[in-house]
């Protein structure tokens, strides 16, 4: 493989930028907290514009990893989200955010979320283009940012190396029941595309929160909150003119918590061809009118392939909460890194 040829050499912390969104009442749920799908498209607006800017060209979003929300933001605070780019491929461009839930009259700031989002520069046909910037760390704190950004990308391309196969799946999931289950539609508009003609993954991303929210809230009886996403890759990209085909359904329930699958099919209503765009794990828990997290009804387990399901989704669980004890420990690091060189 040639090495590749940089005309702009960029340390990670000089592509630190900060945006401050006001959380108002229209974002948020009836107990004053910020929902979920509205922080995920605040998210991938902030990374999308710095994944654009540091590459000069337009990108699109190829994957995010786990996302997991481990305190709201309020009514009245601002969401404070600060992002960098730790590593540049040929193509790919990874942006990292740091959330944190400010509150401008206590002056006060706590932790909300730590996320890593992948993107791709693109051309005006939407293919792959290299890009000539490259990621050169410059201090120690900074080549270790780099090297998680690095271990990140070898994971990545393991989980997607069958992402053309993935793209053919557009069969409908299958869940525990279908009184848990929701299939929305809905066609692309002008409104929702980017530049590219495109779907923005924001309204994408929000659109899941909202959908696997309703299943949630249907098996609860109650409000519910997103506490995670898993990590969600991308296959295809939705055109303005396509439609969505969106499959929410229950996939786990826990005492307080459930786990709900969205998965995304795109289709083409003029030559009729359908394409998978991507599938994702979705937990909410169910919360109470203070805020903290209620018991919900336990799941009545009649059939072997429900007992199965839930077998499968154990083990995702134990594989989440691993990695929220890891993801806890790497954000207070990252947080004290990025208050040092943030103005």
């Amino acid at each position: 493989m040639k090495e590749k040829k940089c005309s702009r050499k960029l340390s990670p912390f000089q592509t630190l930028t900060t945006t401050l969104f006001q959380v108002m009442p229209m974002h948020a749920n009836p107990l004053g907290l910020l929902f979920g799908g509205v922080m995920e498209d605040w998210m991938v607006q902030v990374s999308n514009m710095e994944a654009t800017r540091v590459a000069r060209r337009p990108t699109l979003l190829a994957g995010m990893d786990n996302i997991f929300f481990i305190s709201p933001v309020l009514v009245g605070e601002n969401a404070m989200i600060t992002a960098w780019v730790d590593y540049i491929g040929n193509t790919s461009i990874d942006v990292s955010l740091l959330v944190e839930a400010e509150n401008p009259v206590l002056n006060e700031r706590r932790l909300t979320t730590l996320a890593h989002m992948t993107y791709v520069a693109v051309g005006k046909d939407l293919r792959p283009v290299a890009t000539d910037v490259c990621i050169e760390p410059r201090s120690n704190e900074e080549e270790s940012l780099y090297e998680d950004a690095v271990k990140r990308r070898e994971q990545r391309q393991r989980r997607i190396s069958d992402r053309k196969k993935k793209a053919l799946d557009v069969s409908p999931p299958k869940g525990l029941g279908n009184n848990y289950a929701i299939t929305n539609y809905r066609v692309v508009m002008p409104e929702d595309a980017m530049g590219t003609n495109t779907l923005f993954a924001g309204k994408l991303m929000k659109l899941l929160d909202e959908a696997t929210a309703l299943v949630g809230v249907r098996y609860s009886r109650g409000p519910v909150v997103t506490a995670s996403v898993d990590t969600t890759d991308f296959y295809s990209p939705v055109m303005v003119g396509d439609t969505l085909i969106v499959y929410s359904t229950l996939t786990y329930v826990g005492k307080s918590s459930m786990e709900v699958l969205a998965k995304v099919v795109k289709r083409d209503e003029i030559n009729g061809e359908e394409r998978h765009t991507t599938t994702s794990y979705f937990t909410l828990v169910h919360i109470g009118p203070t805020g903290r997290s209620e018991p919900i009804p336990a799941f009545n387990i009649k059939y072997r392939y429900q007992k199965e399901m839930f077998s499968k989704a154990e083990k995702r669980r134990a594989s989440r909460l691993e990695n929220l004890n890891t993801f806890k420990e790497n954000a207070e690091r990252i947080v004290e890194l990025v208050n040092a060189k943030r103005i």
